[in-house]
């Protein structure tokens, strides 16, 4: 059975999404996006209708996909008048209670990925965490979930959000240090990706089969304090990565993991 999906939101997600979903058995019914020129763009891309109106937002659809940023949720959530079919948003750290007493059924569907407008993601390989607030929504959002992904986990709000860190961790600060590496090779006169990107597929390569802390390598791993010095003398005109080369240093030589204070005040 084809259900009919309205995404709220222009930008990556949204993008994403929209392309998506008629692959997994949703119609994209309509794109709202409060810049009536870019949901006219992604409708025009997908064939679907588009509106800057909350009032003419379709009352119909089985889903409304809250796809905005963070700090928009709640005022998106709250301008919507409809309390029709179930109500989820995709954020990794916004509370599924931004739906309380504005909607009925609602949940969280938060795909764990980095996503890129004009790249097309493969939904099927995403870890998706799934919430909702009652066991009716709780089907539908899964439904939804597994709709999409193989990887479906089912999480509360205080979870999702350290599923969040993680990924900014793992993923947002690498990505800032692959650019620091991308600069100093380039300043040499050598192409990042001829040189970096086997270090990198091995690094991730072998993530596979074991827990990053034993995949670790390196002048800090193996204690060789000369070279620790030679880079960080190399660093000495940029003191702030200076500074972040130096705790992260030490902080392998030490084996420091995140430890996580359930009852933290």
């Amino acid at each position: 059975m084809i259900r009919k999906a309205v995404v709220l939101g222009t930008g990556n997600v949204a993008w994403q999404l929209a392309h998506s979903l008629p692959l997994f058995g949703y119609c994209v019914v309509q794109i709202f996006g409060r810049n009536a020129a870019k949901a006219e763009d992604l409708a025009s891309a997908v064939g679907a209708d588009h509106t800057d109106s909350y009032d003419e937002i379709y009352p119909d659809a089985d889903i409304y996909i809250y796809a905005v940023a963070d700090d928009a949720i709640s005022e998106v959530v709250a301008s919507v008048s409809i309390d029709s079919g179930v109500h989820v948003h995709t954020s990794g750290c916004v509370d599924i209670d931004v739906f309380e007493g504005s909607k009925s059924n609602y949940g969280v569907v938060y795909p764990l990925q980095t996503f890129t407008r004009n790249k097309k993601i493969d939904f099927s390989k995403v870890a998706i965490f799934f919430e909702a607030n009652n066991a009716s929504s709780r089907s539908r959002v899964e439904e939804f979930a597994k709709a999409l992904s193989l990887k479906v986990f089912e999480s509360n709000s205080e979870q999702r959000r350290m599923v969040h860190l993680a990924g900014v961790v793992g993923c947002n600060f690498a990505n800032y240090l692959w650019s620091i590496s991308y600069d100093i090779l380039r300043q040499q006169g050598y192409p990042f990706r001829d040189v970096m990107l086997p270090l990198i597929e091995e690094s991730l390569d072998k993530l596979r089969y074991m827990p990053p802390s034993e995949a670790q390598t390196g002048p800090a791993r193996r204690g060789d304090t000369g070279t620790l010095a030679a880079h960080e003398a190399l660093l000495a005109d940029n003191s702030d990565i200076a500074e972040m080369y130096r705790m992260l240093s030490k902080m392998i030589a030490d084996g420091s993991n995140y430890k996580y204070n359930r009852n933290r005040q």
